[in-house]
């Protein structure tokens, strides 16, 4: 049976879309047993065009909320009507393949696998606007002091995909930028069976910056090889840590000012654990 990888983009991101983030995944990985498909919030038509000549499958969607919050939605509808084995979801933005990923795809446990954060960020303040009180309540006693995994790639089998998919979309009762990243950790760390993946196959750049070099654009660990997959993470333009993110000889140069991200980070980290601590305090209180 066939894997599935999908992914989200519109016209403003359909051009790395195209010539980095699936131009990487068909240089780089084994497709033959691997289904490509792009849930379309707003692509061009040129967009479009190129794609399906290069076999992707693209899935017309509404355009009514953040894409990766949108998606849950989209990506069951798509999913109940197909057969897969394993599903793969990734941004679509700011990642890049570079080695084939097909170890990842072999799973027997019929657990989700993911790539933990290595730094906690400070969640608690996405819950309030996004989800309903006594659910973000909850999310509150699941998740706090747990480390979470980074939402940007996340496997497992299509049964219990679509079982996600259809948790968190009706979980988020505002679907804006963030709260997907909350809602698959709420589900995920509820009892699921969870695998976490190496890093090198979710490798955020922020987050390992004394663990790569860069070479001719290519992204290679300390021990020479290559990164199978790396995301160019940061909820800020001015937090992601490589200019000219892509895929491409002419590509990835890091920024001088790298190691002040790193302590933004870490600074980002002690307030996400003092808000945490906070935040139990005034619930004994209660």
């Amino acid at each position: 049976m066939k894997n599935v990888i999908i992914t989200t983009s519109d016209e403003k991101y359909g051009h790395f879309l195209i010539d980095h983030w699936l131009k990487s995944l068909l240089d780089n990985v084994n497709t033959k047993n691997l289904d490509i498909v792009v849930l379309d919030y707003g692509l061009s038509q040129e967009q479009i065009r190129i794609l399906k000549e290069k076999k992707v499958i693209v899935y017309k969607c509404v355009r009514d909320g953040f894409p990766n919050s949108t998606k849950f939605r989209d990506m069951k509808r798509f999913l109940e009507k197909r057969k897969y084995d394993q599903v793969l979801t990734c941004d679509g933005g700011d990642i890049i393949f570079q080695d084939d990923i097909s170890p990842i795809f072999k799973n027997k446990s019929g657990s989700f696998r993911a790539v933990y954060e290595k730094i906690r960020v400070p969640f608690e303040v996405l819950i309030e606007r996004n989800f309903d009180r006594n659910e973000g309540s909850k999310i509150h006693d699941l998740l706090g002091g747990k480390k979470l995994v980074n939402a940007g790639l996340i496997i497992g089998p299509r049964k219990k995909f679509i079982e996600l998919c259809y948790f968190c979309d009706q979980l988020m009762k505002n679907k804006s930028y963030g709260p997907d990243q909350i809602a698959i950790n709420y589900f995920l760390l509820n009892g699921q069976k969870l695998d976490a993946l190496d890093q090198k196959y979710n490798f955020i750049i922020l987050f390992n910056h004394q663990n790569f070099y860069i070479k001719d654009g290519i992204f290679y660990l300390k021990n020479g090889k290559k990164i199978p997959i790396v995301h160019n993470a940061g909820w800020k333009p001015f937090l992601r840590p490589i200019n000219n993110f892509g895929y491409g000889p002419d590509r990835n140069k890091l920024k001088i000012e790298f190691p002040l991200l790193e302590g933004y980070i870490k600074f980002l980290s002690f307030i996400s654990k003092i808000i945490a601590l906070f935040g139990k305090k005034l619930k004994k209180r209660a």
